[in-house]
C-alpha cells in the first residue's frame, strides 16, 4: 500500500487507512435509510518527522486533492477526490514527563465512494 496526495508519493506510508462509511442522515417514507453521499477515512502514522507534520498540515487548507488510497471494498490502489480535514498528534508518554509526538491520525472527508 503506497499512498500518495497531489500525485506525489508519501514519504512516510501509514500504517492503517481506516475508512467510514457514509452515515444515515434521514430515512424515507418506508423508513428505509438514505445516505449522506461522502465516505470519510483516518490514516493513522505511528512514524513521522517534524517537516512531515507540517507536509501534512499544510494540507488541510480547505482545498480538495487527490488521495490514492486502498479502495475499501477491493483494496486496489485508487484516486479519489477529497479534504483533508484534522491532524492529530499521537504523544508517546511512556517517559513520564517526557511526552514527545510520536505519530499523527489524518482525518479526510468529502470522498466519493463507489461500491
Amino acid at each position: 500500500m503506497k499512498i500518495a496526495v497531489d500525485g506525489i508519493l508519501i514519504i512516510i506510508q501509514p500504517d492503517q487507512v481506516n475508512w467510514e462509511p457514509p452515515i444515515i442522515v434521514t430515512r424515507d417514507g418506508n423508513n428505509a435509510p438514505i445516505y449522506a453521499p461522502y465516505w470519510s477515512c483516518r490514516i493513522a502514522l505511528s512514524k513521522m518527522t517534524e517537516t512531515h507534520h507540517y507536509e501534512w498540515f499544510s494540507l488541510a487548507d480547505g482545498s480538495t486533492h487527490t488521495l490514492r488510497l486502498p479502495h475499501p471494498a477491493s483494496g486496489v490502489m485508487t484516486d479519489f477526490t477529497g479534504y483533508v480535514d484534522t491532524i492529530t498528534g499521537v504523544f508517546d508518554t511512556s517517559r513520564n514527563c517526557d511526552a514527545a509526538m510520536a505519530g499523527m491520525d489524518i482525518q479526510c472527508s468529502g470522498i466519493s465512494v463507489s461500491v
